[in-house]
């Protein structure tokens, strides 16, 4: 709960900062998510290392890999980009808001690498393909929704909904804000079913309904206007009926933290 409420007062001191900073950025802000602004298209490519329960719901932590691909226009400093944003890719953009592609990669997950997974399904290696829209209602402010649909790992919808209050301080950048996700039956029996019994010798029924909510708080370095550092503290408490799975209770925890690092360039493409 310290981390909730660390996360929570970050995020409230970001909104609450001086009137005259939010000001002192606006004019520069509004000509980088103008369309009136000609851009060159920007490729931003990076990579991370993550610390991460090994699945949702679980004790076990291990490192994991992150890739970052983002294409827009612009440098990654015009748009506010948070560690735990899918795959994105920008095709539509105006002043204070842009939309694209959204995308995932899903890990594979497999019952005899964890005791804790006994009787559970194996999870194939798949993805989650769909679109975000992001906005932003004043220069230190962005809000964004993903909707995504599962490919071979599951056959449902996802939701996430985010906002972020950010804040440039010289050449560092911090940031950090709540988050939501909501996602379909079919992902909860994937990711917490399993072929168990509950109460009264029957299978659990799954529903679809709000997954997980928590918050993020980053760091970042920019090293120039295209190469930037981050480090970053994300938080997530399981919710619904994921809870009443076997992996999360007894054997696993509602709540997770997951730290990481990473590193991002963006290419200027040359054209508009």
């Amino acid at each position: 709960m310290r981390c909730v409420a660390f996360l929570t007062g970050l995020a409230a001191s970001l909104c609450l900062s001086p009137a005259g900073s939010a000001q002192a950025q606006s004019s520069d802000y509004t000509t980088l998510t103008s369309p009136e602004s000609v851009q060159n298209w920007h490729l931003t490519l990076g990579g991370g290392l993550r610390y991460t329960p090994d699945y949702s719901g679980s004790n076990d932590y291990v490192f994991r890999p992150r890739a970052i691909v983002n294409l827009a226009r612009g440098t990654k400093s015009t748009w506010w980009s948070s560690e735990d944003d899918a795959i994105s890719i920008g095709f539509f953009s105006g002043k204070a808001w842009r939309a694209g592609f959204s995308g995932n990669l899903l890990w594979e997950r497999k019952a005899s690498t964890n005791r804790a997974l006994i009787g559970m399904p194996d999870v194939k290696f798949g993805a989650e393909l769909g679109g975000f829209v992001e906005f932003y209602p004043t220069s230190w402010l962005r809000g964004r929704v993903d909707l995504r649909r599962g490919v071979i790992t599951h056959d449902a919808l996802v939701a996430e909904f985010k906002i972020d209050a950010f804040q440039k301080i010289g050449a560092w950048t911090i940031g950090a804000g709540p988050r939501m996700s909501v996602v379909g039956a079919d992902y909860v029996r994937t990711y917490f079913g399993g072929n168990y019994a509950g109460r009264g010798g029957l299978l659990q029924r799954y529903n679809a309904g709000i997954n997980s909510i928590g918050a993020i708080a980053q760091v970042t370095y920019n090293w120039s206007e295209k190469l930037q550092t981050t480090a970053y503290l994300e938080y997530k408490h399981l919710v619904g009926d994921a809870t009443r799975s076997p992996i999360v209770k007894p054997f696993g925890s509602r709540d997770s933290l997951t730290v990481g690092i990473s590193a991002s360039y963006a290419f200027d493409l040359g054209f508009k």
